[in-house]
């Protein structure tokens, strides 16, 4: 995968602004607009940091496991 060329203040912007509305409680119904690129650019950075991440994670027992795992019990053994 190629380095990200995407300026970390403009991301920081968009990130921001999408908090801001989050926080703002708006209501349903209520939109955001953002232009496409920067859509664009959200999804490439993430996408490039959840490449980074390793898909299988080697913990020291003992381990709590909380959430709902309904069928997904074998992956965890």
């Amino acid at each position: 995968m190629g380095s990200i060329s995407i300026e970390p203040e403009a991301l920081d912007d968009i990130i921001c602004c999408l908090l801001e509305f989050r926080r703002a409680r708006l209501g349903a119904g209520k939109q955001m607009q953002l232009m496409e690129g920067e859509i664009r650019q959200l999804c490439t950075v993430a996408r490039e940091i959840f490449l980074q991440q390793p898909n299988l994670l080697k913990l020291e027992a003992p381990n709590k496991i909380c959430g709902k795992s309904f069928s997904l019990f074998f992956f965890l053994l």
